[in-house]
């Protein structure tokens, strides 16, 4: 039900591999793809990430706890859910990896979206 095509912006362009946030509230999005058609919302992770870009630790990205997620709202399928992280959750500079999993009301996905890195380009 999640996407394949994680990406973070705005400006939503990559250099390489990583997509190039160039404000300090930043925008997680991905395509909700669900089989029967249905609505779904999709759960954003966070995580800081090693020195080669794999992640490291999850980013309380909502204020409750170390584990804390964003929730998109419903949206069609084929359609983008998006998030947006409150400016000062992130830094810029840093190298972040984030990914997402879908629930359309009733089931939720067993598996993650492949994980997407971007970094805020310090302005």
């Amino acid at each position: 039900m999640s996407g394949k095509t994680p990406s973070a912006g705005p400006k939503f362009a990559k250099s390489g591999t990583v997509w190039q946030v160039i404000t300090p509230e930043v925008v997680l999005r991905n395509t909700v793809t669900d089989a029967d058609g249905e609505t779904a919302n999709l759960t954003f992770q966070v995580y800081t990430t090693n020195a080669d870009g794999t992640p490291k630790a999850e980013v309380d990205l909502d204020g409750t706890g170390p584990n804390g997620v964003l929730v998109s709202p419903y949206v069609a399928s084929g359609g983008t859910a998006k998030v947006t992280v409150a400016y000062g959750i992130l830094k810029p500079g840093v190298l972040y990896a984030f990914r997402t999993s879908a629930y359309d009301g009733s089931l939720y996905e067993t598996t993650w979206s492949p994980w997407a890195n971007f970094k805020i380009t310090p302005m």
